[in-house]
């Protein structure tokens, strides 16, 4: 009984696998589309969506440190999603700030504030320092004026 299992198991993989294989078409990997964001449309961009969301940024920023720290992430966001929009490649935003740098005017500030925003967003014991929060979103926010967005 066990070996009909096996043998039966066996024959609907491989049609499972063979389904999938003619459903993606010749010439595609069987890798979901997922796995690879620079596979992905870039979003289009939705300029009056940025400038909504960095109004909250904004608001977030006189909010304590909790809101200090949520102004800081979503500020880092919405730069990546401005370049993910404007075409920019990459797995991650520090791949895209490294293939794009020269787009921006700071990239070094642009660097610092994506560093100090993973720092909020990993580390489980850190202060909130406000005018550092402040200027790395300050510097984000020019990084999106950079690329053509009105803020």
């Amino acid at each position: 009984m066990t070996f009909v299992s096996m043998i039966l198991a066996v024959l609907v993989i491989s049609g499972l696998m063979m389904y999938r294989r003619n459903e993606q078409g010749p010439g595609q990997s069987a890798k979901p589309l997922g796995d690879d964001p620079s596979n992905l449309p870039a979003p289009t961009l939705d300029r009056e969506f940025v400038a909504q969301h960095w109004r909250e940024i904004g608001q977030m920023m006189s909010a304590g440190g909790a809101g200090l720290k949520s102004a800081l992430i979503e500020a880092d966001k919405l730069l990546d999603y401005v370049m993910q929009a404007k075409g920019f490649k990459g797995e991650n935003m520090g791949d895209r700030l490294k293939q794009n740098g020269s787009q921006f005017s700071d990239l070094n500030g642009i660097w610092s504030a994506h560093k100090l925003r993973n720092r909020y967003a990993h580390e489980v014991h850190i202060d909130v320092v406000p005018r550092e929060v402040e200027t790395a979103v300050r510097q984000l926010g020019t990084g999106i004026k950079d690329l053509g967005v009105q803020l």
